[in-house]
């Protein structure tokens, strides 16, 4: 849920390996001099220090919004090198007093630059860890397969845990792989309980479509009707932002505004939800394109959405989702709250430094993130999926709100094909010390979820094992 703006911005100009040591040196005394200037607050400083390529393609804004997000970590401690490569452009990790962030800069000079980039640090993938706990008993042609590809990303010695799922022709097969915590040889199980992240969109998704189907709202609806207030900014040249857009990211509200005061993060587990909150933030948007016209991913617009469902049914979120999908899926182990024998089947999740993380609770994000759920559980959730009946609240979730099959959403579902043309339901998840993926192949009568307890969302080898599993079943 929660992400920085990275800004990587690589000029065309190279620089022979025979000055590579000189590079080095230059890119030092710069780093220096922009964290120097950042310390002071001097962001517009640091801005100036951009060559003139540069900020023909950043605006001066960009940059300086990015560097005071970046402030509220505070200021910076110390740094480190970590590398510099092959296009001498050197990263150091940043020790903020919070957390750290990664800087990469290539120096024109001591004073001017023509590559910048700013994200979040995170631990480099060390695959040397050859041997890790497993209960694959490598009997079957799956099992095989699960082992193939989980190798990559547990060969990484900063992974904690793994737990691989597979729905296939109403079989359920788990997998679980490393520790729920670092050093405990505590190996997660099919009722390890992690949290799945953004996949809960895809449950909004549905109890949208039950509030659908029961005449508790329509997809075309003007949010402002469910709004407590007057928000003329909230359209587009008489174009309003309809519920449907709030699903399919399409609405053009920002992705996670900053509280009206105090330009806290608003999705902080130590903000307190109030609906003045919510007022506030709704009446500083300001829309630059019709409603439903462009995509732009929004853990916002879900959560809104998320409030909508809770007045139209005077119910809270975590008792639409008892109701509408819990109960009915059978999916016992699955909550928002969580009661205190929970706890014992919790994962212990790693943010992207391998630090501990807190688990992640915030009001207004429970919509949008705030699902817990066990591997067990989101089988059965894929399986109701796929047994979906014409007509259903799940089926409605899975038809096409913008795009096409191709590349398409439907109520919070992403939709696309396969390069052999079959279609796929899909969302991933993450949170600060959780990564999650959930992949249906309707016309396979398959699906997989992939629950880990590791934060970096970035490592594709995690990604790599749903599309190494599906593409044993198209050979």
């Amino acid at each position: 849920m929660k992400k920085l703006l990275a800004l990587f911005f690589f000029g065309l100009i190279t620089i022979s390996a025979k000055s590579q040591s000189t590079q080095n040196i230059k890119n030092d005394i710069l780093k220096d001099s922009i964290v120097s200037k950042f310390n002071r607050g001097d962001y517009e400083g640091i801005y100036a220090l951009a060559n003139r390529e540069f900020k023909r393609n950043i605006k001066s804004g960009v940059l300086i919004n990015l560097l005071k997000d970046a402030s509220s970590l505070g200021k910076i401690k110390k740094t480190e090198k970590m590398y510099t490569d092959t296009t001498n452009v050197s990263t150091y990790r940043l020790f903020y007093e919070k957390k750290s962030l990664q800087l990469s800069v290539k120096a024109l000079s001591h004073s001017s630059y023509d590559v910048f980039g700013l994200t979040f640090y995170q631990l480099p993938i060390n695959q040397t860890r050859n041997h890790y706990p497993s209960d694959n008993l490598l009997k079957t042609s799956l099992d095989s397969v699960v082992q193939n590809a989980v190798n990559d990303y547990m060969r990484n010695e900063n992974v904690a845990g793994l737990s691989v799922g597979v729905f296939r022709n109403g079989e359920m097969f788990t997998y679980n792989f490393g520790e729920t915590e670092k050093g405990s040889k505590k190996l997660p199980s099919a009722e390890t309980i992690y949290e799945i992240g953004s996949i809960t969109k895809t449950f909004t998704g549905i109890i949208l479509a039950h509030a659908v189907k029961e005449g508790k709202v329509k997809l075309n609806d003007d949010i402002r009707t469910y709004l407590n207030g007057k928000f003329p900014n909230l359209q587009f040249k008489g174009q309003p932002i309809q519920l449907v857009h709030l699903s399919n990211h399409t609405s053009g509200l920002p992705s996670q505004p900053k509280i009206v005061g105090t330009g806290k993060d608003t999705f902080d587990p130590s903000e307190t939800f109030s609906e003045k909150v919510l007022v506030d933030i709704l009446q500083n948007i300001s829309l630059d394109a019709p409603p439903g016209t462009k995509s732009e991913y929004s853990n916002f617009a879900v959560s809104l959405l998320g409030y909508i469902l809770e007045k139209a049914y005077q119910q809270s979120y975590e008792q639409l989702l008892e109701t509408y999908i819990f109960k009915p899926y059978k999916m016992s182990q699955s909550n928002i709250t969580l009661m205190e024998s929970d706890y014992k089947k919790f994962a212990q999740g790693y943010d992207v430094e391998g630090n501990n993380t807190k688990y992640w609770r915030n009001r207004l994000a429970e919509p949008a993130g705030g699902i817990r759920s066990t591997t067990n559980d989101m089988l059965l959730y894929i399986k109701e999926q796929l047994e979906a009946k014409n007509g259903s609240a799940a089926w409605l979730s899975h038809q096409l709100t913008w795009g096409d099959n191709k590349r398409g959403k439907g109520l919070n579902w992403g939709i696309s094909s396969t390069k052999k043309g079959y279609i796929v339901w899909s969302h991933d998840g993450g949170t600060y010390g959780f990564t999650s993926l959930c992949l249906i192949y309707p016309e396979l009568n398959s699906g997989i979820i992939l629950l880990t307890n590791n934060g970096n969302h970035n490592d594709q080898s995690f990604y790599d094992i749903g599309k190494s599993i599906y593409l044993s079943w198209v050979k």
